[in-house]
């Protein structure tokens, strides 16, 4: 809830709103309790850049970070004699313990934590564990007397800060590897006039570039500023608008000057929230843009170059990898061709199977048995359950219609029709195929009571 009328807050969360907003942060870290995977897999949080939505995202962001320092760590994951003793009790469900002397310092690793894909457990390390199998016990007990039946502990890691330039720098790519993805900027002794910049890593490596003239020091730099990971730039473009015309309006319906026909706002606030959606509103990978290296359907493989004995590394599926004319020669397979990175074009020669997934098969002389292998990989590859990826969007609820009925693939001129509360929350889901569920439409299920349930400032129970 925000203040409408007027006044120095005009425009800004009244004292409610910002109960309305803590209550939602802590909905979510309730989530996260219940869900490890929907914690492991919180990426980022964006609003719009408007005061109130930047408020309600800075109260949220406070009750989620101070969750996601807390890293969820496997019961199993940790060595039988490590010791804990008791602190304090957190709140009524947590009780805090501290690492007793004797541990060996343990890095646990989880890449499917997005935000803390590692942790270091050692001496003095700040554990949390439910009360329901907690000690209060001074003196240091076996961590396993202490977790219960929980198959999760809690490790005490702050999120590490992240360099981030400044949004003027927006648009720019380093020269010698073409990331867009900077901490620092190094520019070239005449960038007001060849425009070459450089990246940490490549600049360290040594700048090259044809643009560059001989001496160039590529001293000057522009740098980073430390930011949190979880919080993503605010962005103009989701501030609130009128998103589109609305279907049905008559010219006596008051909505009907603004709505009713499309007029320069609409047009202008149009673009603004369609390159919104083209921007967030993504699966987790860009098959676009990714590198087939990196595909979740492609198996490594290895083949060698019969008299020279060079390596060839191919990234196939098991159908490309089908395409293959293979004959047994003794105890190897011989194949007449391999296909390119793209298996689109054919090179000729002799080729030997070498490994297949980093498994060697050079004595399987049947290319039916190395098919066999490799539609058995496949299989494997389709079994595995994509991770969780979440972000959060703090924006007006014009933008959250809008972005519905597009995901949703319904007629954007009937986005007046769904309504929705302050700080209600609407969950979308977009799968790896690119089908998109919801799975909640201005849902009021947080923790907050029914008198905090408002539009704007009138009741909406």
């Amino acid at each position: 809830q925000y203040e409408t009328k007027g006044g120095p807050g005009a425009g800004r969360l009244t004292e409610l709103g910002r109960e309305q907003a803590r209550m939602a942060g802590r909905h979510i870290v309730a989530r996260m309790r219940a869900d490890p995977a929907l914690k492991k897999g919180m990426l980022r949080m964006t609003s719009s850049v408007l005061d109130r939505a930047v408020e309600t995202a800075d109260i949220m962001q406070a009750e989620i970070e101070a969750e996601l320092a807390w890293v969820d760590v496997p019961v199993t994951a940790m060595p039988a004699e490590l010791k804990v003793m008791f602190s304090r009790n957190i709140d009524a469900d947590y009780a805090e313990m501290l690492v007793d002397e004797g541990c060996e310092p343990f890095v646990h690793k989880d890449p499917s934590n997005l935000l803390q894909p590692s942790v270091q457990i050692k001496i003095g390390s700040r554990i949390r564990v439910a009360i329901s199998g907690g000690s209060s016990s001074s003196s240091a007990v076996p961590l396993s007397d202490v977790v219960g039946s929980s198959k999760f502990f809690s490790v005490l890691s702050s999120l590490a800060l992240v360099k981030r330039l400044p949004d003027r720098f927006e648009g720019f790519s380093c020269d010698g590897c073409e990331t867009a993805t900077m901490e620092d900027i190094h520019w070239s002794d005449h960038a007001e006039n060849n425009s070459v910049l450089f990246c940490n890593d490549c600049f360290a490596k040594g700048p090259k570039h044809k643009k560059l003239k001989e001496g160039d020091t590529c001293s000057r730099a522009s740098h980073g500023e430390l930011q949190s990971p979880f919080r993503a730039p605010n962005d103009k473009n989701l501030n609130e608008a009128d998103v589109d015309v609305v279907a049905g309006l008559k010219p006596s319906d008051s909505l009907f000057k603004d709505y009713g026909t499309l007029n320069s706002q609409i047009l202008k606030d149009h673009a603004a929230v369609e390159a919104a959606f083209n921007a967030h509103m993504h699966r987790a990978v860009d098959h676009k843009k990714v590198k087939r290296k990196n595909r979740e359907d492609v198996i490594h493989f290895t083949f060698s170059a019969s008299g020279t004995g060079k390596k060839h590394e191919r990234y196939w599926t098991a159908k490309e990898f089908a395409r293959l004319d293979g004959a047994t020669e003794g105890d190897r397979v011989v194949f007449p061709f391999l296909l390119d990175d793209d298996a689109k074009k054919r090179t000729e020669g002799r080729f030997l199977m070498d490994a297949i997934a980093g498994t060697e098969f050079k004595g399987v002389g049947d290319k039916a048995a190395l098919q066999a292998v490799v539609e058995e990989k496949a299989k494997q590859l389709k079994k595995k359950v994509p991770e969780k990826q979440m972000e959060i969007f703090v924006v007006h609820q014009n933008i959250i219609r809008y972005m519905f009925m597009r995901l949703m693939q319904f007629d954007t001129t009937a986005w007046l029709n769904f309504g929705g509360g302050n700080c209600t929350m609407t969950q979308l889901r977009i799968k790896r195929t690119g089908d998109v569920s919801c799975d909640f439409f201005g849902d009021h299920g947080s923790m907050m009571p029914v008198s905090h349930y408002t539009f704007n400032k009138s009741p909406d129970v």
